[in-house]
């Protein structure tokens, strides 16, 4: 008997958010590089698989030189996580749409020191779920 080996790999979740995020603005794995300061950051933050589903933690952190403008930015950031599960995100190199299952806010974004004095961030993380992407 000749089992099938499906080879596909789980999504690197930082590639998939960025690319979700990328409507509100700049987005990186570093903070933002441009003039204005204004951009958002994503890591992950820890998780497990269990071999078919990823369970991600994701640190969010939106840059902005106003306080008030990194709250607001965060809190778009976290209505289109909200909105996240179901949406089908294409990313390069994927063999097909990734697909979030499920997604909570583990901590919401909150203000945090930042080593430069003319910058302000809003940090959160949000745990998620995801399949591997579909084949087409």
């Amino acid at each position: 008997m000749v089992v099938a080996v499906d080879d596909t790999l789980f999504p690197d979740i930082e590639e998939v958010l960025m690319v979700y995020l990328a409507p509100l603005g700049e987005t990186d794995t570093e903070p933002p590089v441009d003039d204005d300061g204004i951009g958002i950051e994503v890591h992950r933050a820890g998780g497990a698989d269990d071999g078919i589903s990823d369970y991600p933690r994701v640190q969010i952190i939106c840059h902005h030189p106003d306080p008030r403008g990194a709250s607001k930015l965060a809190r778009r950031v976290r209505n289109l996580m909200d909105r996240i599960p179901g949406e089908a995100i294409e990313v390069e190199d994927e063999p097909g749409p990734v697909c979030v299952d499920s997604c909570r806010v583990d901590t919401p974004p909150e203000t945090e020191p930042y080593e430069n004095p003319d910058a302000r961030q809003q940090v959160a993380y949000y745990a998620l779920s995801l399949q591997k992407p579909w084949r087409r």
